[in-house]
């Protein structure tokens, strides 16, 4: 079973994304800021990292930046979420390692195929 963290600070949210990636067949680990994420992407390990980027104790971009310097989690896809309008966020994510990037509010078709397509990258798929 895959298995997904989600770093996002709106509870509500989590709570929506975790009930549907369950729902998939997805094992769901949840931060709600930064720093714990950070921290739980190294003990859990998970196949793939969702993060916001507007987070406290570590927005979105810290966490990227810290995850993909480590040996330890640098591996990981990460896929960026966010509401903020600025036009140069995608790019900026791609720089500094995203996998995908997806703005909010969002299709969970979206998220879904985003999901599926990061996780497959390259492996075989796991029945």
């Amino acid at each position: 079973m895959k298995k997904i963290l989600i770093i996002e600070n709106e509870k509500e949210l989590v709570l929506a994304m975790a009930t549907m990636l369950k729902a998939k067949g997805y094992q769901v680990v949840a931060a709600f800021d930064g720093m714990f994420g950070i921290s739980l992407a190294h003990k859990e390990r998970p196949d793939l990292i969702i993060t916001d980027i507007g987070l406290p104790a570590g927005g979105g971009f810290y966490v990227l930046e810290n995850l993909k310097n480590s040996v330890a989690t640098n591996d990981i896809p990460v896929l960026v979420m966010t509401a903020m309008p600025e036009k140069d966020l995608e790019e900026k994510a791609v720089n500094l390692g995203a996998a995908g990037f997806i703005r909010k509010p969002f299709e969970p078709d979206v998220l879904l195929n985003s999901i599926c397509e990061l996780l497959s990258g390259g492996e075989k798929q796991e029945a």
